[in-house]
Parts: structure tokens; sequence; C-alpha cells
């Protein structure tokens, strides 16, 4: 996101000031925190370890100098490892990609130094991450968010740029490189960032910061899902995720919270929660988000929820909040 001044201060008018108050819940663990003492972390995936879901992984992006890059964490939140390979933005992932012979989970994320696309490997059964490289296109402006699909063995990447447009690229893997060609381009006329991929139905929801949600279906026009300063939802509107084909989630920054909506016609509101302080600490000014409903075991049996936390008050700095999904689906019930 671009931090607009007075943005906590906003938080807090609107939560009390909303016709429906969120329900909240609490995490369970919180992300290590950064060198940086400062909102440097944004966006995050879920990786899934389908052979030991317990040693499941959470990507996260740095995207500031001088320690940009991916950085990984355990599902207790520890820093495992980064590759600090340059300011990246966003970051989503996607399993069984070919590459070099070798089928792997792929992340791709938003390198704004050389206005392109990094990829990394990921093993699809011990986790190691390899850094791939930049895909073979730069743009022509800074690309911003992501959001990877999979139709049946085609991969894309829908990406976001800075201040205007939206646009679905296709990528695959030829000696040893990633190449990338556009598909399509989406009519957003202002600043979007979150965005995230429906693979069943192929529908690609964007949020559009100031003015609300899109569902772009893919054989039917697209339109906007959600209004800004409707059932609470308050701009930015940020980080987008699906769990499952069952709910999606948005990131309502200036409110502090979070919208939940039917992902499918008519796309029904169909409530709104906070991360408030417990054991951890709760969340403010979330960029990104994501979710899962695989069983990781432990807490997560029913699935989890990830969001970025804009400030940490041990020292400043961002990290991200680990919500076990059975919290929020009580608030739902």
């Amino acid at each position: 996101m671009i931090r607009k001044p007075y943005a906590a201060i906003s938080c807090l008018f609107i939560t009390f000031n909303l016709h429906a108050k969120p329900f909240e819940v609490h995490a369970t663990a919180a992300t290590d925190l950064p060198i940086q003492r400062s909102d440097i972390m944004d966006d995050l995936a879920i990786w899934v370890n389908t052979k030991d879901p317990s040693k499941s992984l959470i990507l996260a992006t740095n995207k500031e100098e001088p320690y940009g890059g991916l950085y990984v964490y355990s599902l207790d939140g520890k820093l495992k490892e980064s590759y600090q390979i340059g300011p990246i933005n966003n970051v989503d992932i996607r399993a069984n990609f070919s590459y070099d012979h070798t089928v792997m989970d792929i992340a791709a994320a938003t390198y704004k130094k050389d206005k392109g696309l990094a990829f990394f490997a990921v093993h699809p059964e011990t986790g190691k991450i390899a850094y791939l490289g930049l895909g073979d296109h730069t743009f022509e402006k800074t690309p911003y968010g992501i959001c990877l699909q999979k139709q049946e063995d085609a991969f894309y990447a829908i990406v976001t740029f800075k201040y205007t447009g939206a646009e679905k690229w296709q990528f695959w893997a030829e000696n040893n490189r990633i190449h990338m060609e556009k598909v399509l381009s989406y009519p957003i006329q202002s600043l979007a960032e979150g965005c995230v991929v429906d693979d069943h139905t192929g529908t690609v929801f964007i949020g559009e910061e100031d003015r609300g949600i899109w569902a772009f279906p893919e054989k039917a026009p697209g339109k906007m899902i959600a209004r800004v300063g409707e059932n609470g939802l308050t701009a930015d509107v940020e980080g987008l995720a699906l769990y499952g084909g069952k709910y999606l989630i948005a990131s309502s920054q200036g409110s502090c919270s979070y919208n939940i909506y039917k992902p499918s016609p008519p796309y029904s509101f169909l409530g709104s929660f906070k991360i408030t302080p417990g054991t951890h600490e709760g969340t403010e000014e979330t960029d990104g988000i994501d979710v899962t409903e695989a069983n990781l075991g432990g807490p997560y049996t029913n699935g989890l929820f990830v969001a970025h936390d804009n400030r940490s008050s041990k020292g400043g700095g961002s990290n991200f909040k680990l919500v076990p999904w059975d919290e929020i689906q009580r608030g739902l019930n």
C-alpha cells in the first residue's frame, strides 16, 4: 500500500461508527519482527506441506532496502530463512509447476526494482526453496500486487500496477527460464493491489483501494461486488483471500477489520471481524492476508488465516498474526 497519514486514528473512529460491530478473534502466534523497525513487511502466501501439514510455511515479502526479499516462517512464527534478492511487494503460490523436467510448487512475487516478477521454486515435500530469477518480461509500470491462477496445466499471474491498471500474464518454464506472455487487461482505473483467483470457477477478484472489490468471472463481464462505504468496507481495500469456495475475505484497512463475502453471485456480505489483543497483539492497517482450509494440525485443524500487522508495540516494526479458522467460523455462526 501507499501509506496515508493518520490511518491509525481513522481505524478507531470508523470502528466505533459502524452500524454492525465486527466480531473479535485472537491470534495464536505471531511472526518474528524484522530487523527494520518500520512497516516493511507487506504480503504473504501460505504454503501447505501436503506430506506433513504441521511443517507448512508462511512466505512473506519485505518491500524495502536493504533487506528486501522473501522471508520464510514456520507455523510458530519463527523465521526459518530469507532470500534477500531486493524489495518485493506481493507474493502468491501454486502447486505442480514443471521446471527443467521437475515438478515443483511455484511462488511468484512482484519485484519493484527491476519492474518484473521474481520466481521461487518450493520443493513439494520438504519445503526447500530456491530462487529461480526474474521472468523474461520487464513491465513499463511498477508491478504492485499479484495473484496466481492455475487452469488445467496452464499457469497465470494477475498483476496490478502502481496507480492504475491490472493485467493477466501466462507464464511457463523453458530452457531454465520463466517466460511470460500477456493475455488480457482489466479495466481498473485507479490504484489496486490485492487480488485472488478462484481456480475452480476462474473468477478473478481485484481490490481497487479507494472504490471497492471487483469480480471478473471467466465468461462474463466484470462488476464491482462491494463498494467502499458499504457494510463497513473502508479504504484502503487491501489484501483479498479465499477460504475454498465458501468465503471471500477482504482487508478493510481504514477500519482495521476484515469483511467476508460469498464468492459467487449475488456476492452477499456475510460479516466482519477484527483481530484484537489476547495472548498476542491484534492487527492494525493490514496489507496482505491469506487463508487456507487445509488441516494443518494443532489449533489449525479447520484451516489458518494470516494477516499483516502494520506495527508492533515491541520495538515497532511490522509482522504477521496467525488465527485459527475455527475462531472466525464461530463468529460467522
